[in-house]
């Protein structure tokens, strides 16, 4: 994919966007399409496969996968197809950055949390790290359950 050009960015979206647009464009004027249905879903497909797979929810991937295969890719339908995928694939992607997002903060808390249970030597923060019970704890008590609630609801669309 960047063997020939490496230094050339391409930006995949934008182009295939553009042809389904066009072929849309066509079909109401009865001209031939410029690609085949099957191989636009193949386009649709080279121009999301790197960030599919970056997704961190398998569930994701498979559902925008089952999307392409099952979307109609015929000229009329491609451009209101072609949007759907990229909609969904970058609501996805947003919604994989904040639960990275919570997932650091909940570690933060919970890191905090036991270092206050315990006296502020390292080798007592060491120590209560080897018990699974008082991590268990800490974690519970960790405050997560209520902070996380309010920092999402300034990082979600209402």
């Amino acid at each position: 994919k960047r063997r020939a050009f490496p230094n050339h960015i391409v930006d995949w979206e934008k182009v295939v966007t553009k042809w389904a647009l066009q072929d849309t464009q066509r079909a109401t004027e009865h001209q031939a399409p410029r690609f085949h249905h099957d191989a636009f879903k193949y386009l649709i497909y080279f121009s999301i496969v790197e960030r599919l797979n970056s997704l961190g929810v398998d569930r994701w991937q498979k559902e925008i996968l089952t999307d392409l295969d099952e979307l109609r890719w015929f000229v009329c339908y491609r451009e209101k197809s072609t949007e759907m995928i990229y909609s969904k694939l970058a609501h996805y992607e947003h919604m994989d950055q904040l639960r990275e997002a919570t997932l650091i903060i909940e570690l933060a808390l919970w890191k905090e949390s036991i270092i206050c249970s315990v006296a502020n030597d390292q080798e007592s923060v060491m120590a209560s790290c080897n018990n699974k019970d008082t991590m268990n704890t800490c974690r519970i008590r960790c405050g997560a359950d209520v902070v996380m609630p309010n920092v999402l609801s300034f990082l979600l669309p209402e």
